[in-house]
């Protein structure tokens, strides 16, 4: 049985919004989220194609010490990249609930390891 895994997120999938603004006071401020709910499928030959969501929120700041300014475009990018990345390598033959949670603490992780100092959070 042959198993495909095609992953193409796009910026527009993470619209942030300013829910604390950065009141400029100290080294970092502000914070953002983005709502997501990003489709998976498998495709498992000669099986059908198998389809479902995951919906969770990604959080970061708008302004950090050790990267500055992040607008919504660029933490945008930044979900992309780690969603993107998590995502080819998670295990598709998992049920979807557990698929979703494996992803989201894989996301998470992903987050502080990749962007260090941004202090990106990933919930459900």
């Amino acid at each position: 049985m042959a198993h495909f895994v095609y992953v193409d997120f796009d910026p527009s999938d993470f619209n942030f919004v300013t829910t604390i603004k950065d009141d400029g006071q100290d080294e970092g401020g502000g914070w953002q989220e983005a709502r997501a709910k990003l489709k998976f499928k498998s495709l498992n030959i000669p099986h059908k194609v198998t389809s479902w969501s995951c919906a969770f929120t990604i959080g970061m700041p708008l302004r950090t010490v050790l990267m500055g300014r992040i607008d919504p475009s660029l933490a945008a990018s930044f979900s992309e990249d780690v969603t993107e990345e998590v995502a080819n390598r998670m295990d598709y033959e998992l049920p979807p609930g557990i698929f979703c949670e494996k992803f989201i603490l894989a996301a998470r992780a992903a987050f502080k390891s990749k962007y260090k100092g941004l202090g990106a959070t990933v919930t459900k």
